[in-house]
């Protein structure tokens, strides 16, 4: 995790900013205590904890990091009335102080449910919580249990006192503090449970408030529809009634006209025909446009809009000021929001209020009531969820209606541990004839058995594949293809991972997670050419991998690094061209400056590997820059003297090494003798490499050791010096005679060998010589053994 601090200077007074960065979903927690205030994360960090201390300035007066194994705790101290307001970035946590108090701007519902399935419990609701930590409060000398969450500004708005327990106020997050012993905080998919060893001590609600619920008349609600005028008439049949509207709307005049539309559209509502609905109430407004101003036109063109799937207009009509405080009005808009995807959001509102379609004719009653069962299931209220289910049924659902309770039966039986149950109601959910229901059913079970390690993840994604093209087009296509993308990385199969996760992003660019989706192909990205995830791969399967997804290359250095790292790769598997093209278009379009010398030195190096000189030699040209580092300036000089050299500009190339004497100018100066048969000037070069190589008198000597110390030997015997001849014999023959070089050396230094001068005699009886005229070979391999991303 990276930690940036930095000051606002544009509000007065000056406040600070405070930037937590992650690489994944991580979950916060933001609350004060003891005049504290503590920020927790559920994945353990090292902050540099000094550094915040100096960015924070005169608001942050202390910071201390608290040792945790499996969280990041930190607990500050501030200017007295200044509070964060927290934000995020991608996956990054944004605290930005100021004067202000400290509240959530989300309340998560605290339920107390003494007859759970499970037993006594508190659930509070909140969809990814992250997982329980366990703190010891220095200044308090309590333990209290801190439970990050996932969702932004979702916190706890009031401190609930219970015998046993205590939930704490939170900007973000849940804190409880316990007043017994082995208190058991659990982290669920949709929220955090609590109990106790025995019973935990909760107030059950009134045997009369529990009637009522079970009603759905837990109090009055205030409305906006009148729908005891919606029954028809008894005896009277769908087909009839339609009829008598119509024809009322036909013999209508003037003013008694728009009542009969009205309730011809109210009919159609009543029997879900949401379309047919807004069709009449098109002409209703287009007559007399100021009916718009009546909040219960406004209500109920939204609600047929709900039920044509037009959310966006469905929220127009629906979140008019006119409709405020209005109950039925909360309801609806519930509905819209937990259809557009933000079901957990929703479901506070469609629990309060779900009793308002206990009065709905059965056509609007049944999907309506399953959307409450829903939501209760979201809030983790699965008593409430059960008693709907069990009503709905008495409802006399169709097919259709029985294949989607079946769904919310199975989840109702995984949340109380009856896999198998719920397994059972899914299957029977996929045999039905409602199609999303089908597909979220056999998502559902799919799930269900990779959690219970029943199937593989490549079976898992087996079955999730072939819903792809069993409802499209909704959140669920979106969820489903979120799912297979990460399931195809865990399997890795990046580019399967990577071509479901941008069409999840591009087939749904408007979704509000679409950023998030594309921040998973980056982050992806990263690992495979930034952190070596890619080296698992083929090399020709990486480099076809990032030519396809190349614009999840990331800006800046960390761009560059992660081109050079594959250059690198490449440049390994001699796959020199395709290196070559990455470092090219570094240079033409990324980089400047130093950076383009450096980068341009690096592809000089591919081409010298590649032997091509004149490339080389215009790659370092196009790349000259002034002021760079000592050690880059070295590094492009040597790269262009082995240019030269591969251009026959031998002279030009010792010149351009004049005073330079390094072991890889010296290996390059030798390599120009040898070539020129210059056997002294090699000589003389060589003594140099053998002591810069520390090959030590009567000491043994490694493979390249030997190697320089036989071209000694050899250039020495050439150039007629049979002294010098003599003090290699005695200093190494000994050292030699154990090396694979023993016979070579035997022949080209030995005593018997005086006199031994002819070069091409020596080459034709000693198959081994080559190997020691290549001292650009030798240079080389010296590139080869540095990663190219090391050139500085």
């Amino acid at each position: 995790m990276a930690v940036v601090a930095e000051t606002a200077l544009d509000e007065p007074p000056p406040l600070s900013s405070l930037r937590f960065e992650w690489n994944e979903p991580v979950a916060a927690a933001v609350f004060r205590r003891a005049g504290f205030l503590w920020i927790a994360f559920d994945k353990a960090s090292q902050v540099d904890v000094e550094g915040l201390r100096a960015q924070g300035g005169n608001v942050i007066r202390t910071i201390e990091q608290i040792p945790s194994e499996r969280a990041t705790v930190l607990r500050l101290t501030t200017v007295a009335g200044v509070n964060p307001e927290i934000k995020r970035d991608g996956f990054a946590w944004i605290l930005e102080f100021r004067r202000q108090r400290m509240q959530p701007q989300t309340t998560i519902e605290t339920k107390a449910q003494p007859n759970s399935p499970v037993g006594p419990r508190l659930f509070l609701s909140v969809p990814e919580p992250g997982r329980p930590i366990v703190i010891r409060d220095p200044e308090v000398g309590d333990a209290i249990v801190v439970v990050p969450v996932i969702p932004l500004g979702h916190g706890i708005a009031h401190t609930f006192e219970y015998p046993q327990l205590r939930i704490l106020e939170t900007a973000q997050g849940v804190v409880i503090q316990p007043r017994i012993d082995n208190l058991r905080v659990r982290s669920l998919r949709q929220g955090i449970e609590v109990t106790g060893p025995g019973r935990l001590q909760i107030s059950p609600v009134t045997r009369e408030l529990a009637a009522n619920v079970r009603l759905g008349i837990m109090r009055p609600y205030s409305r906006v529809f009148s729908p005891q005028k919606w029954r028809r008439r008894v005896g009277e049949s769908f087909i009839v009634h339609k009829q008598r509207l119509q024809n009322a709307v036909a013999l209508a005049k003037d003013a008694a006209r728009e009542k009969a539309r009205l309730d011809l559209a109210r009919f159609y509502f009543a029997n879900g025909l949401g379309v047919e609905a807004l069709g009449v109430l098109a002409l209703v407004a287009e007559d007399r446009p100021g009916i718009l101003d009546d909040p219960r036109f406004r209500a109920l063109r939204g609600a047929n809009r709900f039920l044509a799937n037009h959310f966006a207009e469905a929220r127009e009509d629906l979140y008019d000021t006119s409709l405020d405080d209005n109950d039925e009005a909360t309801f609806w808009r519930a509905a819209v929001r937990a259809a557009e995807g933000h079901m957990a959001e929703a479901a506070p509102d469609l629990a309060r209020t779900g009793g308002v379609t206990r009065a709905y004719p059965r056509a609007l009653r049944v999907p309506m009531g399953m959307l409450v069962a829903e939501a209760a299931i979201a809030a983790g209220d699965t008593e409430q969820s059960v008693r709907y289910v069990e009503a709905l049924k008495f409802d006399g659902p169709n097919p259709a209606q029985k294949s989607r309770l079946a769904l919310i039966e199975g989840r109702l039986a995984e949340l109380g541990g009856d896999f198998d149950g719920a397994v059972a109601r899914w299957e029977e959910a996929e045999s039905g004839t409602h199609r999303p229901s089908r597909a979220k059913a056999a998502m559902a079970r799919t799930e269900l058995l990779l959690k219970l390690s029943k199937i593989t993840r490549a079976e898992a994604i087996e079955e999730l594949e072939k819903l792809r093209f069993a409802w499209r087009g909704d959140e669920f296509e979106f969820a489903l293809l979120r799912r297979l993308g990460r399931l195809y990385m865990d399997e890795g199969d990046y580019r399967s991972g990577l071509r479901t996760l941008r069409q999840a992003a591009t087939h749904f660019r408007k979704h509000e997670l679409a950023p998030e989706v594309t921040q998973e192909m980056a982050d992806a990205f990263v690992h495979l050419y930034l952190e070596g995830g890619a080296d698992e791969l083929a090399p020709v399967t990486a480099i076809a991998l990032y030519d396809e997804f190349k614009e999840l290359t990331p800006a800046g250095t960390r761009g560059d690094e992660m081109i050079r790292k594959l250059a690198d790769r490449l440049v390994g598997v001699d796959l020199l061209d395709r290196a070559a093209r990455l470092l090219e278009a570094q240079v033409r379009f990324r980089l400047k400056g130093a950076d383009k010398a450096r980068v341009g030195a690096q592809l000089a190096l591919v081409h010298v590997l590649a032997r091509d000189p004149d490339k080389a030699a215009e790659a370092l040209k196009a790349t000259e820059a002034d002021d760079l580092p000592p050690e880059l300036t070295r590094q492009r000089r040597h790269l262009l003297a082995r240019a030269l050299i591969g251009m026959e500009q031998a002279p030009d190339a010792l010149a351009l090494l004049e005073d330079d004497e390094s072991l890889d100018a010296d290996l390059l100066r030798v390599a120009v003798f040898w070539r020129a048969m210059d056997w002294p000037g090699a000589a003389t070069v060589l003594k140099r490499l053998v002591r810069k190589l520390q090959a030590k008198p009567r000491q043994a000597l490694n493979d390249r050791q030997g190697k320089f110390v036989l071209s000694l030997a050899i250039a020495l015997t050439l150039s007629g010096e049979e002294r010098a001849v003599g003090r290699v014999r005695r200093d190494y023959g000994a050292a030699m005679d154990t090396g694979p070089y023993r016979g070579a050396f035997r022949l080209i230094a030995g005593a018997q060998s005086v006199g031994l001068i002819d070069y091409r005699t020596v080459a034709s009886r000693v198959g081994e010589v080559e190997n020691f005229q290549a001292f650009l070979a030798d240079y080389n391999e010296r590139l080869r053994e540095q990663k190219r991303s090391a050139v500085n």
